[in-house]
């Protein structure tokens, strides 16, 4: 198990869960789809959330993954 979303890098099992996949199995196959089908995907700040598992940047903030 990665135990961690491949974009965005929040720990998976860890609050805050706030409405976010966390079903590995899941991200795994929507990473596949964008990077097979898109080649990139959107940056975080950009889109304002993680388009796999649907973090907020607040979400990030609260596990001290993004610089405040």
């Amino acid at each position: 198990m990665i135990g961690i979303c491949p974009s965005c890098g929040i720990r998976l099992k860890e609050p805050p869960f706030n409405n976010r996949e966390t079903n590995e199995v899941v991200l795994t196959l929507r990473y596949r789809d964008l990077v097979e089908n898109s080649g990139s995907m959107p940056s975080i700040e950009k889109a304002g959330y993680c388009v796999l598992c649907n973090a907020q940047i607040a979400d990030l903030k609260e596990q001290d993954l993004v610089a405040v």
